[in-house]
């Protein structure tokens, strides 16, 4: 089923607010209407009552017919009815009016007070529902008072009330549609800008991630969405630029040893050998194949870190006793190159085993490739109340400030000439990030006065990391 439009559903709102407005106020205004009719109706019968007490003192009851002349002219008109009885219930005085009208038999208002509103009570005709009042009057000295019935009808009052509830709805009817129109005009321009947010947002490709919504003309209520909308934006932006970078990098660093197979094989078929150079031209092969399958391994490696497929497993492990393995496993090769390996590491650190290992191999990797003969790498590891900081020290081996920002990146070299045939693919300080991005932690290099530091803080233990971590795209 199709959802109705915001602007719709917001018109239909408005408009059902327009007319329960409508709806309360007309009913308020029926109500005023009817009670003051009431109140007007049954002033003007205490009125009456007290206009013949007047009469009947100064007109004599002996001329009957005078009196009731006078009276014609009194009653003859708004649907009123006037009795004069005695006190044997003989009809003195009738006026005309409805006919078959019977006298309420509620007792009448003594001489001795006026008449009040209580006085006046509802009284059934045979036209519909009325309004009536019985008082006593004096009929001179002497005399018995007589009894004075008014009575009065209501229907037309009825039907003026009847009538000024059909033009109420009527106007109610026709305020809601006008409400319903208006509120739909006025949500449709007041939502104009957001149309522009979405003309702007469709003309956004992978070829223009540069435009961005402009915030300051938009009205105040979308501007937390321009915001949030620009900067979902510069994510993307980065996310295609470093995916772009990515793809680069990785048919360059495949394309070498494709090429160096593809070259040697076509140059060993060009002319007939001899088995051992068949054999050298395989063992040959077999390292460019070694590199692809390491530079594959990594990536896959990079990938499952950046969607939280690995499974991590934390153990306390003794810093000192993990960093000396490590330097052993490297003391043969720096002492080929003439490089001084050191390890002062003390306390536990919460990793991995394998991946701490993976990361700190990487790092040490790093720093005996560009550490100079004479020079020297320490391994140094510290615990304190923040978790365990491990660091990779080399020296006489400095990072240019412009580039230590970028050194964790993906296939990044330092050097312009990206090592045409090096052994580095460009990846391990990628996941020597992507793993400390694993345990919650942090790698930071820094590089001062000919010397160079890569440092992993890992979390203390009792502040476990997460799970997975997504590592960064570049």
């Amino acid at each position: 089923m199709r959802r109705l439009s915001i602007a719709l559903r917001l018109a239909l709102l408005f408009s059902a607010i327009a007319a329960a407005v409508f709806v309360a106020v007309g009913a308020y205004l029926y109500q005023t209407l009817q009670r003051q009719m009431s109140d007007r109706d049954d002033t003007e019968l205490l009125n009456k009552v007290v206009l013949i007490r007047h009469l009947l003192a100064s007109q004599p009851l002996a001329m009957p017919d005078e009196l009731r002349m006078v009276l014609e002219n009194v009653f003859g008109q708004d649907g009123m009815q006037l009795a004069l009885t005695d006190t044997a219930g003989r009809a003195i005085v009738r006026t005309t009016g409805p006919a078959g009208v019977a006298a309420p038999g509620w007792p009448a208002v003594p001489l001795t007070r006026e008449p009040a509103r209580a006085d006046v009570r509802d009284w059934m005709l045979p036209t519909g529902p009325g309004r009536a009042i019985a008082a006593l009057g004096s009929a001179g000295t002497g005399l018995a008072p007589v009894r004075i019935t008014i009575v009065r009808q209501r229907s037309h009052r009825l039907a003026i009330l009847k009538q000024y509830a059909s033009d109420l709805a009527a106007g109610l009817a026709v305020g809601t549609l006008v409400a319903t129109g208006l509120a739909f005009a006025v949500v449709r321009r007041g939502m104009r800008p957001l149309h522009d947010v979405i003309g702007k947002a469709n003309e956004i490709s992978t070829q223009r991630l540069a435009s961005r919504l402009s915030v300051q003309d938009v009205p105040a209520e979308l501007r937390e969405l321009g915001v949030a909308f620009n900067a979902m934006l510069d994510r993307l932006e980065d996310g295609v630029q470093r995916l772009s970078g990515f793809a680069a990098d990785l048919a360059h660093d495949l394309r070498t040893p494709l090429n160096t197979l593809m070259m040697q094989t076509q140059v060993a078929l060009a002319h007939p050998r001899d088995g051992a150079e068949y054999e050298a031209l395989l063992v040959s092969n077999v390292e460019e194949y070694e590199r692809l399958a390491r530079m594959i391994e990594n990536t896959l490696f990079l990938a499952r870190a950046d969607h939280a497929q690995l499974a991590l497993r934390p153990a306390p492990l003794d810093a000192g006793r993990e960093l000396t393995h490590i330097a052993d496993y490297f003391d043969m090769l720096a002492e080929e190159g003439g490089i001084a390996l050191r390890v002062d590491a003390h306390g536990a650190v919460a990793a991995d085993p394998i991946l701490l290992r993976r990361a700190v191999n990487n790092l040490v990797a790093n720093a005996v490739r560009h550490t100079p003969r004479g020079g020297e790498v320490l391994l140094w590891a510290r615990e304190d109340a923040q978790g365990c900081r491990i660091e990779v020290r080399n020296t006489d081996s400095a990072i240019a400030p412009e580039h230590l920002a970028q050194v964790f990146d993906r296939y990044y070299r330092a050097d312009p000439a990206r090592a045409e045939g090096g052994t580095s693919a460009g990846l391990g300080l990628a996941i020597v990030r992507a793993i400390m991005q694993l345990h919650g932690g942090s790698a930071t290099a820094t590089s001062d006065g000919g010397s160079t530091v890569f440092t992993l803080h890992f979390p203390p233990a009792a502040h476990p990391a997460p799970a997975g971590a997504g590592g960064d795209s570049g």
